[in-house]
């Protein structure tokens, strides 16, 4: 069998270590799909392009590893457009590989031709189309380093199918890195001995903890940093799990569905240590009201994070664990007791003022009791909508990798796609995936490769009828008028998983929801739980858009 360019393509991805694919076929893909007959690489066919970089992302959250998908010319590399965004604003290492019309036809509007290009340049660290079999190892390396290289981020490389078919010898052995890379540094040992200075002095200090932390496995370190200096803790919803939510340093998440503890102490502290956290606006809401008695440092390795919303005092742009390894010794011991049971007294506050501590209600209590049923290794994805903040404020994530959500893009139907990735790549672990019905119906398609593949997923499966976040801001936004939101009632989601191959039950999660969840957690194969909630359960405090954390406290407080 003659060597052809899908070869390179094959030998590049197993060069990278991977091992698994997420993809649908079509006409110009079929290079690549013949040749991985003979590979060990294994493809799972999702069922919608969407999916599969989905798929692609949870794998890489899951793993820490860079995720791949690969989708045909036209429709089928447009339908991958949102799953790239979606990784590209949570800064998830992945290569999108894209098949094209034959390099003859590009420019003549030929059957399923789309400028890929152009349409995912500004959703990609790089988007690369090959033009000569000689250049496609070298592109695909370059693809690779790039997406797991600095700032992680998903890398489009277009192929067309005449470079896919063309004959040509396997690639040589790896050369040195090509990639040019940004010498624009502030890593200097001063900067560092500034923040421990500054932290050292400070009497409330508060760090901050990003989804950077957990790109660069720098768990130990912060965790060393936190328990050595005394230090309490806030999460973005990107930050969460990269210390045990049991550390007694824990305060919650931040932000404009964050834990009120978390948000108050934000307000009052003098120093914040900003860890792999780019300050998006649902962290901060109003930024000129942020933190407004704090001195700020800021680590992060992408100097275009630094100062991008908040003003910083002591910015370091570097590796987070090369920071955090140069930090710790300079950090001091410190008792901090007064600090701490200021905090403490501010937390029986807030938990007085919410009924179950949460502000999740009913649904926040099921989902405690979804995890207290299931096993102690459980990665739980979570969707977009109500059920996203009402897992991410009641499930405990106790791993570094253990809660896998879409943070910037927020989009809703990631959940099910994302937990097929997190199980293939970590097929040890439980997955459990939680989502409203509405991003259920935006990718329910998936049920099928679940069926088909076996794959032993809990879907849990919040049913309110309703675009539930949406009708709880006209609610209390909008003078409850309420329109546009009405999901219905008329679909049997067991029925229909039922047709999936999949069993299933209903439970209403006010009544005995116990009796459904040891039946999904009893059944060895995949299961879907719907559990019906009150349209009226919403998630308390929330911070509408132009509000600031502390307006909200304090009408909370009136």
């Amino acid at each position: 069998m003659e060597t052809i360019g899908a070869d390179i393509v094959i030998q590049v991805l197993r060069e990278e270590g991977i091992d698994v694919i997420f993809g649908y076929p079509g006409a110009a893909t079929l290079p690549i799909h013949d040749r991985l007959m003979n590979s060990p690489i294994r493809h799972y066919l999702m069922r919608h392009e969407q999916a599969a970089a989905h798929a692609a992302d949870g794998y890489a959250r899951a793993t820490g590893k860079v995720g791949v998908c690969l989708a045909t010319s036209g429709p089928g590399a447009t339908n991958l457009v949102t799953g790239i965004a979606t990784a590209f604003m949570d800064s998830t290492p992945m290569v999108a590989l894209t098949a094209q019309v034959s390099t003859s036809l590009l420019g003549q509007d030929a059957f399923q031709e789309t400028d890929i290009i152009g349409i995912t340049m500004p959703i990609t660290k790089h988007s690369y189309q090959v033009h000569n079999v000689k250049n496609l190892a070298s592109t695909m390396r370059q693809a690779f380093e790039l997406a797991k290289t600095g700032r992680p981020g998903p890398v489009l490389v277009d192929l067309p199918r005449d470079i896919l078919a063309s004959k040509c010898e396997l690639a040589g052995e790896r050369g040195a890195s090509t990639l040019k890379m940004n010498g624009k540094r502030a890593e200097t040992p001063e900067q560092i001995e500034k923040i421990a200075r500054a932290l050292n002095q400070s009497e409330r200090p508060l760090i901050i903890i990003g989804g950077g932390v957990k790109l660069a496995n720098a768990f130990h370190l912060i965790r060393q940093l936190i328990e050595k200096a005394n230090i309490p803790f806030v999460t973005t919803m990107m930050g969460i799990g990269s210390v045990d939510a049991a550390n007694g340093y824990n305060l919650g998440l931040i932000g404009t569905h964050g834990n009120e503890l978390a948000n108050r102490i934000v307000h009052q502290c003098d120093f914040i240590l900003a860890v792999g956290t780019r300050f998006s606006d649902r962290s901060t809401a109003l930024i000129e009201e942020f933190a407004p008695l704090a001195n700020i440092a800021q680590i992060d390795i992408d100097p275009t994070s630094i100062g991008k919303s908040i003003k910083i005092n002591l910015p370091y742009v570097g590796d987070i664990r090369d920071a955090l390894t140069a930090l710790l010794p300079l950090v001091n011991e410190k008792e901090k007791s007064e600090w701490l049971q200021r905090i403490e007294a501010e937390r029986e506050a807030a938990e007085k003022k919410i009924a179950n501590g949460s502000g999740c209600g009913q649904a926040g209590d099921f989902i405690r009791k979804v995890q207290e049923a299931m096993p102690g290794e459980t990665t739980v994805v979570a969707d977009v909508g109500l059920n996203q903040i009402w897992t991410v404020r009641t499930w405990k994530a106790r791993d570094p990798r253990s809660l896998i959500t879409s943070g910037g893009m927020g989009t809703m139907g990631f959940s099910l796609p994302a937990s097929i990735g997190a199980k293939v790549g970590c097929p040890e672990r439980a997955v459990v995936a939680i989502t409203g019905d509405g991003g259920f119906y935006m990718n329910i398609q998936e049920l099928a490769t679940v069926g088909y593949y076996n794959l032993p997923i809990k879907i849990v499966v919040i049913n309110n009828g309703h675009l539930g976040m949406i009708r709880q801001i006209q609610d209390l936004f909008y003078n409850d008028r309420f329109n546009t939101i009405d999901l219905g009632s008329k679909v049997d989601f067991v029925a229909v998983a039922r047709g999936f191959g999949i069993p299933g039950s209903r439970i209403v999660v006010d009544e005995n929801p116990q009796s459904g969840i040891e039946a999904m957690v009893n059944t060895e194969g995949p299961y879907l739980l719907e559990a019906v909630v009150d349209p009226n359960n919403y998630v308390f405090p929330i911070i509408p858009p132009g509000r600031s954390n502390i307006e909200m406290i304090h009408d909370r407080l009136d």
